[in-house]
């Protein structure tokens, strides 16, 4: 069993215990736990705790438990808060984080994905598509992996020099930047310009691409179905995409810890997937309603025609 194993199954004893409909057991391990470990091992140092050690830990917890029995539940309930409240979750996933970026990232933007994509497919009457959730996941996982390298490129290229020799270039606007008296305002500049460069340059060249070829391939799209897709969908998409995202990645890019930016953008991706899986998520259903309108069209256009027709044949007959 390995470290991280370890953490995981203490850390997750009250939650269990609760999950199965015991509060009062669930808050009485927690606080036992509470009193057993008094809460001064680190976040860091839990997570380093071997297997006999945890062992040692768990028939610590049990024992007290079983002789102290469990407290009525409005003492149980509120000692367990203030044992919960010791523990920061933030700190603990900033930990993680810093220990494995990457997988860290990329887990966390695809479980957002499934839940985005989840809250939208709940908006219709059709079956759960595990297909089209799948490649929601799939899709962002690829992304995050992107970002987490491109990110640094961008903001190591765009320090503001660019907006700011454009702006110096501009009279009235130069005037208009001085009056407003900004601290560091190539600060400013560089954000925008890191969001200008993700924007302009990563999500119309490699985010939608990626999206169209992943989405089609894991909900068995044929190639000219995706590009078919693609087509239908890509300008509406980027409209949206630029009036949601450019606001967020600015905050993002100015405000934002750099090793809290891609979870950040992760969770406000949970509403943008939300939109994207509205207007875009399942492909075989656009590419069918795609082909009824043709399909409509074609009847439509024959009808007419037919139409016309008898009436050039009546007009000949007088």
């Amino acid at each position: 069993m390995n470290k991280s194993c370890n953490w995981t199954l203490v850390f997750l004893y009250p939650i269990v215990a609760s999950g199965f409909g015991i509060p009062d057991v669930g808050t009485a391990i927690a606080t036992n736990i509470h009193s057993v470990i008094h809460y001064d091992i680190l976040p860091a140092q839990f997570v380093s705790l071997s297997s006999s050690s945890l062992s040692h830990l768990s028939s610590n917890v049990i024992q007290h438990f079983t002789t102290t029995g469990i407290s009525s539940s409005s003492t149980t309930t509120a000692t367990s808060t203030d044992a919960v409240s010791n523990v920061n979750l933030l700190t603990l996933y900033k930990n993680i984080l810093a220990q494995h970026p990457l997988p860290t990232k990329m887990i966390t933007g695809g479980t957002l994905a499934v839940c985005g994509d989840a809250i939208a497919q709940s908006r219709t009457t059709d079956e759960y598509d595990k297909r089209r959730a799948l490649s929601f996941a799939g899709f962002d996982c690829v992304y995050r992996a992107v970002q987490h390298f491109s990110f640094p490129v961008i903001v190591q290229h765009c320090q503001g020099q660019y907006l700011g020799a454009l702006v110096a270039a501009t009279p009235g606007i130069a005037a208009l930047i001085k009056a407003l008296d900004l601290e560091n305002v190539n600060y400013y500049y560089g954000a925008v310009e890191q969001t200008l460069a993700s924007q302009l340059g990563i999500v119309p060249f490699f985010y939608y691409p990626v999206f169209y070829t992943v989405t089609a391939f894991v909900q068995g799209l044929d190639a000219e179905g995706a590009v078919q897709r693609a087509k239908d969908t890509f300008v509406p998409l980027m409209k949206r995409n630029l009036l949601f995202w450019i606001p967020v990645q600015f905050i993002q890019f100015c405000y934002i810890d750099e090793s809290l930016q891609i979870p950040f953008l992760s969770v406000a991706g949970l509403m943008w997937t939300f939109i994207i899986s509205l207007f875009a998520g399942n492909a075989k259903a656009s590419l069918k309603n795609k082909t009824d309108d043709e399909v409509c069209n074609r009847n439509a256009g024959a009808t007419v025609k037919k139409s016309a027709c008898k009436k050039e044949k009546a007009i000949v007959l007088r």
